[in-house]
């Protein structure tokens, strides 16, 4: 078990005054049979008064509107996670099975994945494993032999396709790979986003059905101990996931910069803020 803070946040500026601007983020973590939240501080530059809502994964986000002109908008949200509470997440409720079965179209592996997963199972007997978890450990161990890590070679839109026959990518690039392979075996799978312990940006890993509980593995750092990352969302892929999506009227021009540092403040223990860059 960690005792870990996180200080999310991230800024927008725009060319131009924005008049009016609808917003709906989804940053915030929350508790889980996994991880318990305490202390949580939302801050929003410009101020409003926004409210909460879950979506179809049960992902709770913040929603609302800033009506006066502004050029900035400024999202901030700090807390305590406590974590490792248990080596799972929560019950796999019976209709998350089947919808977490399918592929979408960033996650759907076609003719070199395919090829790619036959071979997994020659090589690590896949037909023979029963268990989903072990099966989404192995999975996870060969990936991480055959693909790179390296920035800036894929985008939000490169599908798992693409981002295998590149043979190079990120965080979501490794889930987004995983969650196929592990559709292929006919195991239930999904996409996770969140922090892990470190300064940067967010992160992605899978979590696989299994013994009617969900599991937390991350294949971009072939990692199945949870206790260093905070959950924050889920969903099929990616584009389910985003942090921050928004409506708005002028603005121009957007450039985004975003801060995440995670520390172990283990118990009792102080810790030092560092602050916006």
């Amino acid at each position: 078990m960690k005792n870990l803070h996180f200080d999310y946040s991230f800024e927008i500026s725009y060319e131009h005054d924005v008049n009016r601007c609808y917003y709906t983020i989804k940053g915030i973590p929350q508790d889980s049979a996994r991880q318990k939240i305490q202390n949580l501080e939302i801050e929003m530059i410009p101020e409003s008064k926004p409210e909460w809502g879950t979506d179809c994964h049960g992902n709770r986000y913040i929603w609302g509107c800033n009506p006066l002109p502004h050029k900035m908008f400024r999202f901030r949200v700090t807390g305590k996670a406590v974590c490792g509470l248990t080596d799972y997440e929560e019950v796999v409720e019976e209709n998350e099975l089947m919808i977490f079965r399918h592929s979408t179209k960033l996650n759907e592996a076609g003719e070199k994945i395919k090829s790619y997963y036959e071979k997994c199972c020659a090589e690590l007997n896949l037909p023979g494993v029963t268990s989903e978890l072990e099966k989404a450990r192995l999975l996870m161990k060969k990936l991480r032999s055959d693909f790179v890590y390296e920035k800036d070679v894929t985008d939000v839109n490169t599908t798992a396709e693409e981002a295998f026959e590149k043979g190079k990518g990120v965080c979501q690039d490794f889930a987004h790979i995983l969650i196929s392979l592990l559709h292929l075996s006919g195991c239930s799978a999904r996409y996770v986003t969140g922090f892990i312990t470190g300064e940067g940006a967010t992160h992605a890993w899978v979590e696989v059905a299994g013994n009617g509980k969900w599991y937390g593995i991350d294949p971009c750092n072939n990692n199945a101990d949870m206790e260093s990352y905070i959950k924050v969302g889920v969903g099929r892929d990616a584009s389910e996931c985003l942090i921050n999506r928004g409506v708005m009227h002028g603005g121009g021009e957007q450039q985004l910069k975003t801060f995440l540092v995670v520390t172990d403040i283990g118990h009792g223990s102080s810790y030092l803020h560092k602050g916006f860059v």
